[in-house]
């Protein structure tokens, strides 16, 4: 009888700790979305309308949702534009993965590989307002 007693308490605080340790690497992959954006992102795109000289892609306030090369002041390469459709997640997530193959002849050279960072800059993008 205490050996189950015990055995159910042990699973039960083994549980508690799993979720526990999933709540902190939530946050912690929270935290680091931003931290993310600003790493593979900002180096070419301003996170606010207003983008500085010295950046060569367009602003990405607002992108999810807009239309696809649809930034007023940016000149787009023929392969974004030849695009029809929005930013959706699922057209962010392939361009991210592969912006050559998404769009042949765009501009962007970086990719991202890792969907779960993909997944984190596209929330992040998110908002953007």
């Amino acid at each position: 009888m205490n050996r189950q007693r015990i055995t159910v308490a042990a699973v039960a605080a083994g549980l508690a700790a799993v979720s526990a340790a999933g709540l902190i690497a939530n946050s912690a992959q929270a935290q680091s979305a931003g931290e993310l954006f600003q790493k593979k992102c900002m180096s070419c795109h301003s996170p606010t309308a207003t983008v500085p000289a010295n950046l060569k892609g367009p602003s990405l306030t607002g992108v999810v949702g807009k239309k696809i090369a649809g930034q007023k002041g940016y000149e787009y390469s023929a392969g974004l534009k030849a695009k029809t459709g929005n930013w959706t997640d699922a057209n962010l997530d392939a361009f991210l993965a592969s912006p050559k193959t998404f769009a042949p002849g765009t501009k962007m050279i970086p990719s991202t590989a890792d969907p779960a960072q993909r997944k984190m800059l596209i929330e992040h993008m998110k908002t953007l307002k």
